[in-house]
């Protein structure tokens, strides 16, 4: 049996989990039980183009600091255990696909950029309990989409036309998965 999905507007309570400019940015939630290192890599690989950056806030697997390494992945470390992972090709990002998925299943968060000259270090997030998360060194005119994934589904912060509402994502993702007619917003 397939897995179902469902798309809607972002809550407010979702956008504001972020610093970001005000009225540049479309709000997307999609949500999932169980996410899989293929409902995520078909909706990247489906959404963007090379270059695509992942921040890993905390890797608390010692296997994926080593992959990193040891497949001379390009990234930049951050604090003790985040990284900016750069990818330009499609088989790193399956392989940082499975790690984000591994790492968003245990309880984390991994943010995922995609635009125009934008550099690992600008993607460094600023996060305290008490205020929303910010990415002070980003020039979000370069951005032309962020994700945030988390472990029941992900949030697209989109300028795209061509996925910036519930209906234009639906294409996007894999026919594996069943859409949740009943649960979305179909406009």
């Amino acid at each position: 049996m397939k897995k179902q999905y469902f798309v809607q507007y972002s809550d407010a309570s979702l956008i504001n989990d972020f610093v970001l400019p005000k009225g540049k940015f479309e709000s997307i939630a999609v949500g999932i039980r169980d996410m899989e290192t293929d409902f995520l890599f078909t909706l990247i690989q489906n959404i963007s183009s090379f270059p695509v950056f992942f921040v890993l806030e905390s890797v608390i697997f010692e296997h994926i600091e080593t992959s990193i390494s040891e497949k001379n992945i390009s990234h930049y470390k951050f604090s003790s255990d985040g990284y900016i992972i750069k990818i330009d090709s499609t088989d790193i990002l399956e392989w940082v696909c499975t790690n984000a998925v591994e790492l968003v299943l245990n309880g984390l968060e991994v943010f995922i950029f995609f635009g125009e000259d934008i550099s690992e270090v600008d993607l460094v997030p600023t996060r305290n309990w008490d205020s929303p998360t910010e990415f002070k060194n980003l020039d979000f005119d370069k951005v032309e989409t962020f994700i945030d994934v988390y472990e029941v589904g992900l949030t697209i912060f989109t300028k795209n036309e061509k996925f910036n509402s519930p209906k234009k994502v639906t294409p996007y993702i894999s026919a594996d998965y069943l859409f949740d007619l009943e649960n979305s917003d179909t406009e």
